[in-house]
């Protein structure tokens, strides 16, 4: 054994304890990534005037893997234009949130499948959900008993949209995502109290 190696394992030893002190044991809500991406596309379905699909393999896949971009969701409007995409994540692994905002930071926009080539990129939005909370729902299915997660799926919305509002120059675009922001923020209202 390597000098040093043994004072690691007791560490990671003593990191992983604390965190099922604070989370559970992590086999308990290991698993919860489809789940959480559920919950977001029936948050989707409640909103008027917003259709959604799960991604295909090749949106998914990621640029790690050989794919352009990771997205799970992506999200039109009743005429059928795409208005954005989301990433959904409710791990608890150290890094993988800072992995998931560094390429939302370097893609702000993406462009899934069935988007024109004569149409812009779309926002690509980031939702970090708790994997204990997730796991909750789907024993108590009922949107309106989980305000908190909604608020936190909402507020995930309105940052990234504002963080790609941000970094375009192109009027239309620019448009087309304080649109969405206006609604997330409108749908925010029938959650705060």
């Amino acid at each position: 054994m390597k000098p040093g190696m043994r004072s690691q394992q007791i560490e990671n030893l003593y990191v992983r304890r604390i965190d099922e002190q604070r989370l559970g044991p992590v086999n308990e809500i290991r698993g919860q990534g489809l789940p959480a991406e559920e919950f977001v596309a029936r948050f989707y379905e409640g909103i008027s005037g917003l259709k959604v699909r799960f991604s295909t393999p090749e949106e998914d896949k990621g640029p790690e893997i050989g794919g352009r971009q990771t997205v799970d969701l992506v999200v039109s409007f009743p005429s059928g234009k795409i208005a954005f995409a989301t990433q959904v994540t409710s791990s608890a692994q150290k890094g993988v949130m800072e992995k998931k905002i560094k390429e939302i930071f370097d893609h702000p926009f993406v462009r899934p499948e069935g988007i024109k080539t004569q149409d812009l990129s779309i926002p690509k939005v980031l939702v970090s959900l708790d994997a204990g909370q997730v796991k909750d729902f789907f024993t108590n299915p009922n949107m309106k008993q989980h305000p908190e997660m909604l608020l936190k799926v909402i507020d995930n919305h309105i940052t990234s949209l504002t963080f790609a509002l941000s970094q375009t120059r192109y009027l239309p675009q620019q448009k087309e995502v304080q649109e969405l922001i206006r609604i997330f923020t409108e749908e925010k209202k029938r959650y705060s109290h």
